[in-house]
């Protein structure tokens, strides 16, 4: 897959940007002549059924997975699992090496993005001609996180922002900038995934220091990655933490109605079902 890393988002490029169900995915899936699918981790699923399907019947088929994963106990034994399937169907299958972390996938004459792993929960799926993908996608981590501050930096007293992320670090540009927005009166609000908050951990005292702040801290059930300020969104597959040198993610920010509609939606169901996080010290 062409590499789209040294180009910077554009908001107005963006709205070329449209939202694809999974079940649009998987039917573009099941009439491919060409699929490049790159993940971090492919759980057993219709995804990776399609995938087998597609190359069995002539397709051309090439799947990256992450070959060093954050957390190498569960997802290096599934993409050992998922690859030496996909392999035995006729897939060509390689494992990244280093920070790799996103979840695009190339289908004929569109890209595809999901900012979880391809799995049947209905994801939150984009998609944009490949033709025009330069334009508006960055596949850096870095760059990815930088675009998502900018939308957030200039809010003013008053406004409301929001935050979902699967997990949270100091290192993040998010961290300070939400404090700093925080004191300057805008309203913030940020849904971290509970599973990876760990007692006296490095994230638990990064979010005990943003509700000192005065940000509004959840911890719910969604791995999801996107960011909220009035009718522009930022969405990626890069989780607001560090960002090593060289670590792949991809991120853009839209105004396109629809997928901002779907993201304001999506992200008060899972702050009405969150939890209030409170710090164990």
């Amino acid at each position: 897959m062409r590499d789209l890393s040294q180009r910077a988002v554009g908001v107005n490029d963006a709205m070329m940007v449209t939202l694809a169900t999974t079940s649009e995915f998987l039917a573009a899936l099941q009439r491919a002549r060409h699929i490049d699918l790159q993940a971090y981790a492919l759980a057993p699923g219709p995804v990776e059924d399609a995938l087998v399907a597609a190359a069995r019947r002539g397709a051309e088929v090439s799947v990256t997975l992450a070959g060093a994963p954050f957390a190498p106990a569960g997802p290096a034994a599934a993409n050992e699992r998922a690859l030496a399937r996909l392999r035995g169907a006729g897939v060509r299958t390689a494992e990244s090496a280093g920070a790799f972390h996103a979840k695009i996938a190339r289908v004929d004459a569109a890209l595809y993005l999901d900012d979880r792993n391809w799995s049947a929960r209905g994801d939150t799926i984009l998609r944009i001609p490949a033709q025009r993908a330069s334009a508006v996608l960055t596949l850096s981590k870095r760059r990815a996180l930088a675009a998502e501050a900018a939308l957030l930096a200039t809010a003013r007293r008053g406004e409301r922002v929001a935050i979902a992320s699967e997990s949270f670090g100091f290192a993040s540009p998010l961290y300070s900038l939400l404090r700093t927005l925080a004191t300057r009166g805008v309203v913030v609000r940020l849904c971290v995934a509970r599973a990876d908050v760990r007692p006296g951990g490095s994230e638990d005292r990064a979010l005990a220091r943003l509700a000192a702040a005065g940000v509004g801290v959840r911890l719910g059930d969604s791995s999801e990655k996107f960011a909220l300020r009035g009718d522009r969104v930022w969405i990626g597959s890069a989780n607001a933490t560090y960002a090593a040198p060289g670590a792949c993610d991809w991120g853009l920010q839209t105004r396109a109605a629809a997928i901002c509609a779907q993201l304001h939606a999506r992200f008060e169901r899972t702050w009405a079902h969150a939890s209030e996080y409170v710090n164990a010290r």
